[in-house]
């Protein structure tokens, strides 16, 4: 059974030698899907989407794990406090891929954190400063 997962990956000056696209691909049969990247010549960080079987991406992370890339998963990296947010909307504009939705029975803003790539756009729109995220690129 296939299944999709994000992570983020923390790359060093010594390990972006690797093609970690191809490397998934070809070896372990997983699907990438590079959301985010800021990458130099001394390392960064990418934000990567894997879908596969769940054997077949432990195995890919235990690789990237063994030459030197860090990989987390990406649970919950924005979190909005619900006691701040007056549900505006504002954040609802700025998202590129439409983590926010409105509910339009109760006008309630909805926050799906699978959708999240972690850009910070949100950050910046909400006056209340209610959403915080646990890193960004």
């Amino acid at each position: 059974m296939m299944i999709e997962k994000k992570y983020t990956l923390k790359f060093s000056g010594s390990n972006l030698h690797e093609s970690v696209s191809y490397v998934l691909v070809s070896k372990f049969n997983i699907i990438p899907n590079v959301l985010r990247a800021k990458i130099d010549g001394s390392g960064g960080r990418m934000i990567l989407s894997m879908k596969g079987s769940e054997k077949d991406i432990t195995d890919a992370i235990a690789h990237l794990t063994s030459v030197g890339i860090e990989v987390e998963t990406m649970d919950n990296y924005v979190k909005r406090d619900e006691n701040r947010c007056i549900d505006c909307g504002s954040c609802l504009s700025l998202c590129p891929t439409f983590a926010f939705e409105l509910n339009t029975e109760t006008y309630d803003i909805m926050l799906d954190t699978k959708k999240c790539v972690a850009c910070g756009f949100c950050l910046s729109a909400c006056p209340t400063h209610a959403i915080t995220l646990k890193m960004t690129l």
